[in-house]
């Protein structure tokens, strides 16, 4: 008996959970197939807009038809396989070429000019209809507005509100209500704002006090702006600011209105603030920020020292304006957001003392460095590419996830909230191995460059030794370069790894 593959669509997820249509399209698609002799191969099933080629289930469809591996299409409608007549044209033309039977339940498609003719029109009807089903719906939305209630739901809505369905019994159906404890909130946002602080600053203001934001998390700068910057806290309610754009199958885009076009609600959304108090905040942010000059200070093992618990790369800091130290991010607390990591402090100046003395040391015999080089390059130079190799795949495996990630928040599948908690660890572990990546690469280059470096490393060495005392920061800090210095940092103790003869541990007091 042939193959025949089924197709079924319907255009939205509730359709497809539902289930209703898919399934009986499936049955009335089989009966024909019966009909015909036709024996069903494979049933594709999708919830998809019509109005574009690149649906997944299609596109694997048009391939099989490419590929010559079926003998016949089914599908319910012309309608569900395409609602614009070029679309099932162009499908119609490769299912023809292919030799490929294209059969519907509901009519069939005539291959004769007038057949083509009348499919033609009624697709173009179809297309028709559709944008008229959108034009009333934005009329109705419009004279929603009109009444002064919101024309649609605003899901978990915002943070200082709570919104009440039209069909919920409540005096305010329809509308916002003020969520008092959320309000306070608010008004210390503004007053932060005007009093210059910045959305960071705030933000972590906020993080440090254990306020949760809207979901339960932590808030970020962006939330803090959205915030200051929405009229609706001043009692000010606006529909049709923003239109969507489709950009084929179900990737959309908004984009901001004329601000003619946008409609006031009166009476929806009572105000937090005063307008008064939003236009002041409005001016602050016009401000230029006057920023506190900063001490600069130096930290010689910048970029060489990591934490020995967590891999991460340790950070330089000062305490109390006196005590330089470097710590892991991972091991801060930050307000209700406790520590992953039980790395300490690490003190710089013990730390970055003893560090530069084994390093001076080494300097003074070249033929050590070249010795250990030559030996790292034995040890190391057979794994290294496939260590690369590995890290590649790893990097590009973070980059899928997070694109797939994009995808779902594009198509409205994931919120705000789910995204930061999934894509922050997700792109730390990239640039953790991307940092790993150049690491290697950098030995690699160092391997490669061994049996033409002896005069040039004697030459530095040298270099080096003569000026030893008068070396400046950068002078040290590219001495560490050249020799691989790599830190890693535990309670008890601090480990100098790179070009030398063994491991050097410098023993770690309490901080």
């Amino acid at each position: 008996m042939p193959d025949a593959i089924l197709y079924c669509r319907v255009s939205t997820r509730q359709q497809a959970e539902e289930g209703s249509s898919l399934d009986s399209q499936e049955q009335s698609c089989r009966a024909l197939a019966r009909e015909k002799g036709l024996q069903v191969a494979q049933v594709l099933k999708e919830d998809w807009p019509g109005d574009s080629l690149e649906r997944p289930e299609l596109t694997h469809l048009r391939d099989v038809v490419r590929a010559d591996k079926v003998d016949a299409v089914l599908c319910h409608s012309t309608d569900r396989l395409a609602r614009n007549p070029i679309h099932l044209a162009i499908v119609a033309e490769e299912c023809e070429k292919a030799d490929v039977q294209l059969l519907f339940v509901t009519e069939p498609l005539d291959t004769s000019p007038e057949g083509q003719l009348i499919r033609y029109v009624r697709g173009f009807a179809a297309q028709i209809e559709r944008e008229k089903i959108r034009e009333r719906t934005l009329r109705g939305k419009q004279a929603k507005a009109a009444k002064g209630l919101m024309p649609q739901g605003t899901g978990r809505g915002i943070y200082g509100y709570r919104y009440h369905p039209k069909d919920e019994q409540h005096p305010a159906a329809g509308k916002r209500t003020i969520a008092e404890h959320q309000a306070e909130v608010v008004r210390r946002i503004f007053e932060m704002c005007i009093e210059g602080a910045s959305f960071h600053g705030i933000a972590q203001r906020l993080n440090q006090e254990g306020v949760p934001s809207f979901t339960g998390g932590r808030w970020y700068a962006l939330t803090v702006r959205r915030i200051v910057t929405n009229p609706a806290y001043a009692g000010i309610t606006y529909f049709g600011r923003t239109k969507r754009i489709g950009l084929g199958g179900k990737k959309r885009r908004m984009e901001p209105r004329d601000r003619s076009q946008w409609i006031e609600i009166d009476r929806v959304t009572p105000a937090i603030v005063s307008r008064d108090v939003f236009h002041a905040a409005q001016r602050a942010l016009e401000r230029p920020r006057e920023r506190a000059p900063k001490t600069h200070r130096e930290y010689l093992l910048r970029g060489h020292i990591f934490c020995g618990y967590c891999g991460t790369r340790m950070t330089g800091s000062c305490l109390q304006g006196r005590y330089r130290y470097y710590f892991c991010r991972k091991a801060r607390t930050e307000g209700p957001f406790a520590a992953t990591c039980p790395a300490r402090y690490v003190r710089a100046d013990r730390a970055e003392e003893t560090t530069w003395r084994e390093v001076a040391t080494i300097l003074e015999d070249p033929q050590t460095v070249l010795a250990e080089l030559r030996e790292q390059k034995a040890e190391i130079a057979p794994f290294l590419d496939d260590d690369m190799q590995r890290i590649r795949r790893e990097i590009h495996a973070c980059a899928d996830q997070e694109q797939r990630l994009i995808t779902l928040y594009m198509y409205g599948e994931i919120d705000d909230d789910y995204i930061r908690r999934k894509s922050g660890p997700l792109k730390q572990k990239r640039h953790g191995l991307q940092e790993e990546l150049e690491e290697l690469g950098r030995q690699k280059r160092t391997l490669e460059e061994i049996e033409l470096a002896e005069d040039r490393v004697q030459e530095f060495c040298q270099r080096v030794r003569e000026n030893l005392a008068r070396l400046d920061f950068q002078d040290k800090q590219q001495a560490l370069k050249a020799l691989s210095i790599r830190l890693i940092a535990y309670h008890d103790r601090i480990e100098i790894r790179g070009v030398l003869p063994t491991y050097v541990t410098i023993e770690q007091t309490s901080a």
